[in-house]
């Protein structure tokens, strides 16, 4: 079992994939897959809201994705993560100095 270690400057999301037909049309070949995180870190009624859930792709057409491609589009996606689990620099804009 894997030991979770708790710190405040942790982030935890999830992510979510579904398919859309934008125009609500049955008749409509046309779907798009959007591809959401959301973080896990805000308040349980505040997940959810839309300024707090992140696009991170969008994937068109409906018969482009499949169970054996889908880590074709999310890759990248999953490298940038990880990019940021090692560490970015980033400053506190909210302090005077900008300190790191």
């Amino acid at each position: 079992m894997a030991r979770v270690v708790v710190e405040p400057r942790n982030v935890k999301l999830a992510l979510a994939i579904n398919g859309v037909n934008p125009f609500c049309e049955k008749i409509n070949s046309w779907s798009s897959w959007p591809v959401l995180l959301f973080n896990y870190n805000l308040p349980p009624w505040l997940i959810t809201k839309n300024f707090f859930v992140m696009l991170a792709l969008i994937i068109l057409g409906q018969e482009s994705i499949k169970l054996h491609n889908i880590d074709i589009y999310v890759a990248p996606l999953i490298e940038e993560l990880q990019v940021l689990w090692r560490g970015v620099i980033a400053w506190d804009m909210a302090k005077e100095d900008g300190q790191r």
